[in-house]
């Protein structure tokens, strides 16, 4: 409801007082003034009632603009590989390159980047796996090229190895925030998409 239709019924309420009052006035038998008094009284606390109503509903309507206003940001990413996937003697950029979801296109199946559109606080959490016998994993979160989280994981059974982390992070517009497998790292997978990346957008600032 906009305010003119707020405005309007105000209106139309005090006409409607008028109106009452000069019946009221205009009638055959006297009416004491007691009594006008009274249903002046009556009116008027209806009318305040009413006005009540209406300013908690515009306020209403003004959450609600806020909340359709906030933009929608959310993702998530495999990364789409059969056995193992070696980094060589430099660090490489991991691109989930199999998406779930992407509300806002943000992040790029192409580059592995997520690109934040707005300036706000952002939730990320990723996943990677690895067979370890008897040597590292490790799993880098960079954000605008700085590394923010570095997991490592030494085992010995031969066994799928996870390491996991989440954060939540302030990125001004543009920022960047991506996946890094360290040099000489591996991670392996089979098909059942074990390693992960997402993240979504928890309020704008």
């Amino acid at each position: 409801m906009t305010l003119k239709v707020t405005l309007k019924m105000r209106a139309s309420i005090s006409l409607l007082v008028l109106l009452v009052l000069f019946s009221m006035s205009g009638a055959e038998t006297p009416v004491k003034s007691n009594e006008i008094e009274s249903a002046c009284h009556g009116i008027g606390t209806a009318l305040a009632t009413v006005s009540a109503k209406l300013n908690a509903l515009e306020q209403e309507v003004a959450a609600l603009r806020e909340i359709k206003a906030t933009p929608k940001v959310a993702f998530s990413a495999f990364l789409p590989i059969a056995g193992f996937l070696r980094a060589g003697h430099n660090h490489m950029n991991l691109v989930f390159s199999q998406v779930n979801t992407n509300v806002g296109n943000a992040y790029s199946s192409t580059t592995g980047f997520f690109t934040a559109p707005v300036r706000g606080v952002y939730y990320f959490r990723f996943t990677v796996v690895d067979k370890l016998n008897g040597h590292w994993m490790a799993g880098w979160l960079f954000k605008n090229g700085q590394f923010v989280i570095r997991l490592y994981e030494w085992d010995t059974d031969g066994e799928v190895t996870n390491v996991s982390s989440g954060v939540a992070l302030e990125l001004e517009e543009g920022d960047t925030v991506n996946m890094v497998l360290p040099a000489g790292f591996r991670l392996w997978d089979n098909k059942d998409n074990r390693n992960t990346f997402s993240g979504f957008l928890i309020f704008p600032l």
